[in-house]
């Protein structure tokens, strides 16, 4: 190999008889260190087809790099650069995700992909890439008591697994059509569908009863207190309390209103939001804790998302026994239960699809896809009644 204006040279050469054409051609690749893993791979891939005489030089090249002969001369970005441009593509173009959910879908799969896309021993399709991202053997690297302890690897997370395998799919998608990648990098289909495997059961979430609502009130201070009556008393996404404001409605009367909506894709992709909304409250044992009456003197937490709040409950004991409780029946206790629990509390009271989703602020289709509307002691009482 030698540098040919700035970039790799091959050139090979044989003795005569031997059947085969010396020959040269000049690679897509840039005549530096961060070529070579690249080079390499590309060696190991044509060295089969020419020795055995049945392809030209170029033309396994051609093949391998899936180039034609007018972009011949393109170069083929390091993967470094390449998650560099993906990461820009994705905050900056298309849907423009913000940063933190890069990291959540994007990041913290691709980081592992980068490791192996390196190196003497790098993968060198995107079937092995993926394969080997997904048995990726992994710590928690948060500080703390449980540092260094081994996590469940991606493989045997159904959830983790499936946005894994989507993650890298559109990154060695990118890598192929915008930086002249291998299309070896490429996943077909069949392969993609064995990698993500089957799609994880939907968890069932918990419906907390009104006297464990009021237990858990009780037991946190005054202002995490009141994001719990909040979240359940109205059933809003814990972020939104921070854009609650009373206001009055068209009937005059004083009511609370979210005066921010939530941020989503539509169809075509563009960002959209939800319409601002009036919160409309179902009780917990009877009561609503005049929250609109006191909420100018409502003590909230400086900043409360789902997030914080889980935080605050995991550190109580009898949150700590919800929900060993609630997984023993199959269930999933979290903070956003509470969403749930207005959802199941509020179709009670035979209040139509339509309105409840209205004052939860999404679709009835989303309404029915995504939360919870009976228990099973609903049902019961319900048939029991009828009968």
């Amino acid at each position: 190999m030698s540098e040919h204006y700035g970039k790799v040279r091959l050139k090979l050469q044989f003795p005569t008889g031997t059947g085969i054409a010396s020959a040269s051609a000049t690679l897509p690749y840039p005549w530096a260190e961060s070529s070579i893993q690249p080079v390499q791979g590309l060696l190991t891939r044509i060295y089969g087809p020419v020795m055995e005489g049945g392809v030209t030089l170029k033309a396994a090249i051609a093949e391998v790099l899936a180039v034609s002969d007018h972009k011949s001369e393109e170069v083929v970005t390091p993967w470094p650069g390449i998650f560099t441009a993906f990461k820009n593509y994705k905050l900056t173009q298309g849907n423009r995700i913000a940063e933190t959910t890069f990291d959540a879908s994007y990041g913290r799969y691709l980081s592992v992909a980068l490791a192996h896309l390196q190196g003497r021993k790098a993968a060198q399709t995107g079937k092995d890439l993926t394969r080997r991202v997904l048995a990726q053997q992994r710590v928690n690297q948060k500080s703390g008591i449980k540092q260094g302890e081994a996590l469940t690897p991606w493989i045997e997370m159904p959830k983790s697994r499936l946005e894994c395998c989507l993650a890298i799919k559109k990154f060695v998608e990118f890598a192929v059509s915008e930086h002249r990648q291998p299309q070896a990098f490429l996943i077909p289909p069949k392969d993609y569908l064995e990698l993500r495997g089957a799609d994880g059961k939907r968890r069932k979430k918990a419906v907390l009863t009104d006297d464990e609502m009021m237990e858990l009130i009780q037991l946190l201070p005054e202002s995490w207190g009141n994001v719990v009556k909040i979240s359940r008393v109205f059933g809003v996404r814990p972020w939104e309390i921070s854009f609650i404001k009373r206001a009055n409605n068209d009937d005059g009367e004083p009511q609370l209103r979210v005066i921010k909506g939530k941020t989503y894709n539509n169809r075509a992709g563009v960002k959209e939001e939800t319409e601002p909304r009036w919160l409309e409250p179902v009780a917990v044992n009877g009561t609503t804790f005049d929250l609109v009456k006191i909420w100018d003197r409502l003590s909230l937490p400086p900043t409360v998302s789902g997030k914080t709040l889980g935080s605050y409950l995991r550190r109580l004991s009898y949150w700590q026994e919800l929900v060993k409780e609630y997984e023993a029946r199959g269930e999933w206790l979290r903070p956003y239960s509470f969403r749930d629990t207005f959802s199941v509390r509020a179709h009670s009271f035979n209040i139509s699809d339509t309105n409840i989703a209205q004052a939860m602020g999404h679709t009835v289709e989303v309404h029915h896809r995504s939360y919870r509307t009976s228990e099973w002691k609903a049902v019961r009482n319900a048939f029991a009644q009828a009968s």
